[in-house]
């Protein structure tokens, strides 16, 4: 029984394995698909023939051990498998934090206030809601107040808000002059309780595309988290 359990451990660990060598290595060989269809043929090859190679890895690692193990060995084989579980679990731990989540309140209505601001210099006349376009990232109910719009200073400031939903993790995507601008926000997975005002942020400096001209020294954002008794004025 000691054996026979031992080696439905390893071979159930080793064969992700598998799974993932052969999602990887198709996608690597057809990386210059072209096309929605070609792309999708690959995504769907990766995915159902990775299937496959797991259940053929998890029979080939069984027949292995079986009857290539001698018994000395066996303990070794246990120490792989305390390893690899160990493993497959921070694994698991690790692509949970990122999938994500629903955001729900009961008798209460989470809400993201966002404002943002932007040199007048920098708009050189257009209006901020046109330079200024924001998303949040993850499944919300947005409102823009674009009757709101307040000069301070040198500034001009478009508030907005929105009621998330989903998300996996709390970050905020600002269109600027239609190139993406990341900005991270500052809250923990679930607030439990509403915020102050944050500073004025500058954007992320890891962003997937170069920063437009200007976007760093004249644009910035700050926010704010309200959790709303369902049925209350705002």
């Amino acid at each position: 029984m000691e054996r026979f359990f031992t080696l439905f451990v390893a071979s159930l660990c080793a064969a992700p394995l598998f799974y993932f060598l052969f999602s990887e290595v198709t996608v690597a060989l057809n990386s210059q698909a072209t096309g929605p269809d070609a792309r999708l043929g690959v995504a769907y090859l990766a995915t159902w023939g990775g299937f496959l190679a797991a259940f053929v890895g998890f029979f080939v690692v069984w027949f292995l051990a079986r009857y290539c193990l001698v018994e000395t060995y066996l303990r070794y084989l246990q120490v792989f498998d305390g390893i690899a579980l160990i493993g497959w679990f921070v694994f698991y731990l690790n692509w949970s934090d990122q999938q994500e989540y629903r955001l729900d309140y009961p008798n209460h209505r989470a809400v993201l206030e966002v404002e943002m601001r932007a040199a007048q210099s920098f708009l050189k006349g257009e209006p901020i809601d046109k330079v200024l376009i924001p998303q949040f990232i993850g499944q919300d109910l947005d409102m823009s107040h674009v009757d709101r719009i307040r000069k301070e200073g040198n500034f001009v400031i478009l508030p907005w808000e929105t009621t998330p939903i989903s998300l996996k993790k709390w970050q905020m995507r600002v269109f600027v002059h239609t190139t993406p601008v990341d900005f991270p926000l500052d809250l923990p997975r679930r607030p439990q309780a509403s915020t102050d005002w944050s500073a004025w942020l500058i954007p992320s400096d890891k962003q997937e595309d170069p920063l437009p001209d200007g976007a760093l020294e004249h644009t910035a954002l700050r926010y704010r988290f309200r959790l709303i008794p369902h049925g209350s004025p705002e």
